[in-house]
């Protein structure tokens, strides 16, 4: 550049007059200053977005981590009545999430540093009992069964539980819970195996793809722990929805299935990114394409952030609904939230540095001296302690390792 700028400045001087060649040399040379400076500015701004996109993503420090764990400790061992944050929610899917994901993210801390292994046990065996008594049992009770067998039934319930168990069985191989555990994973397998759609009811006459996409989990866990042979199922599972569970457009897993009751849903954001969670546990490569894809039909690439639709090619701004909240231009808290913990589990780092800013952006944290959990920024929305249980589970994500040692390093190394 600067040699074009002196072959420009020559050219002037063949023709022009003492004054001329002054003035036209002092233009020569602002032009290029000013390019130079162009030239500048536009390598520190790519500088700044390669900065902020490059994949350094890591693991929360250690101390963080136990402050989130001990804020839902005290959540999962408050009774219900003595004003607990779980019945605040009002929702007893959503107290049901808050302990389940509170269990996934202990796990996964435990994983990560041996050492809180068995205050991991301890906090998830308090939650196992929470989700066998109490108002959450009693929500997904049908009073009308004529068995107690029967008396529960939704996959959303059971699968969580299953899970739950499996995890505390891997954290303690004392577990209190291996005869519960066995049987339900008897059942679930039994149930899925001859259900239509191999796919289980969350509610009476409602089958959604993602509430059994735990259920599978927590029979590959426990085939992991036991040797059972429910491993194979899940793979027989996956075969099946490539044919038909899947969108045919975009091969994404559907939001729900076709059933007599209700028609199929296409895929949601939402419900993708909840699915790709368990798939990571027991079908890690159909998760990275599930991965792959959600990432293709239904995410804006910003450079520097990355953003999820809750439906593909959609922009509505609105409130939403129970699974994807308020709606900004199609893009949901939610599908962003999840996405981000699909990025952490499958190491996605770069994409996953995206997405935490997202996070970021749209919470705010509220601490204490032994506590961090969060709130959520911009909407009146309260979702703690279901907010935090999601984001501490999807920014540990890792895999459930049998034969346990801590990652070099600890919580803070990614692997």
């Amino acid at each position: 550049m600067t040699r074009h700028c002196f072959c420009f400045a020559n050219r002037l001087r063949h023709h022009a007059t003492p004054t001329q060649l002054l003035l036209s040399g002092s233009g020569a040379s602002y032009t290029c200053m000013k390019r130079k400076a162009a030239l500048v500015f536009m390598a520190l701004l790519l500088g700044l977005m390669v900065a902020f996109s490059w994949p350094t993503y890591h693991y929360p420090a250690p101390a963080e981590l136990y402050r989130k764990a001990h804020y839902l400790e005290r959540v999962i061992r408050t009774p219900e009545g003595d004003a607990s944050e779980l019945t605040a929610l009002g929702n007893a899917e959503w107290a049901l999430f808050s302990l389940s994901y509170s269990v996934y993210a202990f796990t996964n801390m435990a994983q990560l540093d041996a050492g809180f292994r068995g205050e991991a046990a301890q906090y998830t065996q308090l939650a196992i009992a929470k989700m066998l008594s109490g108002s959450i049992a009693q929500a997904f009770r049908n009073p009308a069964a004529a068995t107690a067998a029967d008396s529960v039934t939704s996959v959303l319930y059971l699968g969580h539980l299953n899970l739950m168990l499996g995890c505390h069985r891997l954290l303690d191989p004392a577990s209190p819970f291996h005869a519960l555990h066995d049987s339900l994973s008897a059942t679930l397998h039994r149930r899925l195996a001859a259900a239509p759609n191999h796919c289980l009811e969350s509610y009476p006459e409602g089958v959604w793809v993602p509430d059994n996409t735990v259920a599978l989990a927590s029979l590959q866990l426990h085939s992991d722990l036991t040797g059972s042979p429910y491993r194979a199922f899940c793979q027989q599972w996956v075969a099946y929805a490539r044919q038909h569970l899947a969108d045919s457009a975009t091969g994404l897993l559907l939001s729900r299935p076709a059933t007599r009751h209700h028609a199929a849903e296409e895929p949601r954001g939402s419900h993708l990114g909840w699915s790709i969670f368990f798939l990571y546990r027991f079908a890690p490569a159909y998760a990275a394409e599930q991965y792959r894809l959600y990432q293709q039909h239904f995410s804006t690439n910003f450079g520097v952030l990355r953003l999820y639709h809750e439906r593909a090619g959609s922009y509505e701004t609105s409130e939403g609904d129970v699974d994807s909240g308020p709606l900004i231009l199609g893009y949901s808290i939610p599908a962003n939230a999840f996405a981000f913990g699909n990025a952490v589990a499958l190491r996605d780092w770069r994409n996953a540095l995206r997405l935490r800013r997202v996070v970021s952006f749209g919470s705010r944290t509220i601490e204490t001296a032994d506590e961090l959990h969060y709130g959520v920024r911009f909407v009146d929305l309260s979702v703690s302690p279901l907010a935090e249980a999601l984001l501490l589970h999807a920014e540990t994500m890792t895999p459930w390792r049998l034969s346990q040692t801590a990652i070099p390093g600890g919580i803070a190394t990614k692997n």
